[in-house]
């Protein structure tokens, strides 16, 4: 059981749904232009709570492997895939870590494109856990993250992407969301397999 289960049934608020939705759009923006064509791509959705952002990439991608710790999330996720009907996402409640790389066969073969959103800064280990997916990336692979930048500083990122041997393309605020009288900022990290 994962702490974030108590979350599941009510996670689609409308605050989660906008920060998926400006996500998406800041890929699209930012990291659509250089990316593989994405209805030829693989994706994996890193920490995808209910998938919000897994059902916006799944109308324009070959396939998405949606994985969270959260049974309780990854079951909102499969209700939400059988009602929509929607056959290119495969949930995994998981870890990304070697030993369940090796486990789960849908891990294998590499992804083009590896999407985690507002989930680093509740990870033990930030570096490891992003070495671990860059192993998952095909040669040339677009890795994409979102957190809230007063979590995730530009200087951490940068340094856990050349840790991992990604190269990195660009790091830079996405976007805002209110909240009280002030804006929060998310940062955006993109990088490369080489």
């Amino acid at each position: 059981m994962s702490e974030w289960d108590d979350y599941a049934a009510d996670w689609d608020s409308p605050d989660t749904r906008l920060y998926a939705d400006r996500a998406f759009a800041s890929w699209q923006r930012s990291v659509a232009p250089f990316a593989p064509d994405l209805a030829q791509c693989r994706v994996l959705d890193f920490g995808c709570g209910t998938g919000l952002l897994s059902e916006t990439f799944a109308p324009l991608c070959k396939g998405i492997v949606a994985i969270d710790t959260s049974p309780q999330m990854i079951a909102v996720l499969e209700k939400k895939i059988e009602t929509a009907g929607i056959a290119n996402i495969r949930p995994l409640a998981t870890a990304i870590d070697p030993a369940s790389i090796r486990v789960h066969d849908c891990l294998a073969g590499g992804f083009d494109i590896v999407l985690a959103s507002s989930v680093w800064s509740f990870l033990p280990d930030y570096p490891a856990t992003l070495a671990d997916l860059a192993s998952l990336l095909e040669p040339g692979g677009i890795f994409t993250q979102w957190d809230w930048e007063s979590d995730m500083p530009a200087k951490r990122i940068a340094d856990a992407m050349d840790a991992s041997g990604l190269e990195k393309i660009a790091i830079e605020t996405a976007f805002g969301l209110e909240g009280g009288d002030e804006t929060m900022p998310v940062i955006m990290g993109t990088a490369r397999r080489s």
